[in-house]
């Protein structure tokens, strides 16, 4: 039997075809490498807009949110720039969203009865926490003077009546000086709300602990921090 031979030609070089494959696959990876690109732009982009600061506002003297309306303004240190405004909730809560992560902010705090006051707050990865105190100056209605006041037979319970304050009856008068106290009515110029009801509050102990409840069922309901 004769057997054909046959000679196995050598490696033929790269043809069309192949040369279009690799074209195909560096365009392709072209593409992968640009939307890598974008997807990392999109993450930063996404994570600058994550940062935020949420916290409190309260006062020094009662420990507790003031009494009225908080305005807050945050500002990234330009001083001539003002990045927002907000107010506090009920229980003086605030949020300030999508700030620059890891930097410092300046937050400006008015209300009425309090001087304007400034904190410095630096933002997080995530939710920066951030606890304002107030501080207020009370003068002469103030938990020590309502102390001095009751020590020297000179209390007053105090009252904020507005325009038209409504003066005393003859049953006030009468309790007056029945407990040796004197209703006080700052009318529309009342002072820090927070000053008068620490000291409404203490005299309101003083008098419990002296006379008992009783005097409570004959008290002007328009004294301030009555329960």
């Amino acid at each position: 039997m004769a057997f054909a031979w046959r000679e196995c030609s050598s490696v033929q070089p790269r043809t069309e075809h192949s040369q279009d494959v690799v074209k195909h696959l560096k365009k392709n990876l072209n593409i992968i490498k640009t939307l890598l690109k974008l997807t990392i732009i999109l993450v930063c982009g996404i994570s600058f807009g994550q940062s935020e600061i949420v916290g409190t506002v309260k006062s020094d003297i009662t420990n507790e949110k003031p009494n009225g309306t908080i305005y807050l303004e945050i500002n990234d240190g330009n001083k001539s720039k003002v990045d927002r405004i907000s107010i506090t909730d009920s229980l003086g809560v605030f949020q300030f969203k999508d700030l620059e992560p890891n930097k410092d902010y300046k937050i400006k705090i008015q209300m009425m009865g309090y001087d304007t006051q400034e904190f410095k707050v630096k933002t997080n990865d995530s939710v920066a926490k951030a606890d304002l105190i107030l501080k207020g100056t009370c003068g002469f209605v103030s938990l020590e003077t309502a102390e001095k006041d009751w020590k020297k037979k000179k209390a007053k319970l105090y009252i904020v009546g507005g325009i038209a304050p409504i003066g005393n009856g003859k049953a006030d008068s009468r309790f007056e000086k029945k407990y040796k106290i004197e209703y006080y009515d700052f009318g529309d110029t009342a002072p820090n709300m927070e000053c008068i009801q620490v000291y409404n509050e203490r005299i309101f102990e003083l008098m419990d602990k002296k006379y008992g409840t009783e005097w409570r069922k004959k008290v002007r309901s328009d004294v301030e921090y009555l329960e």
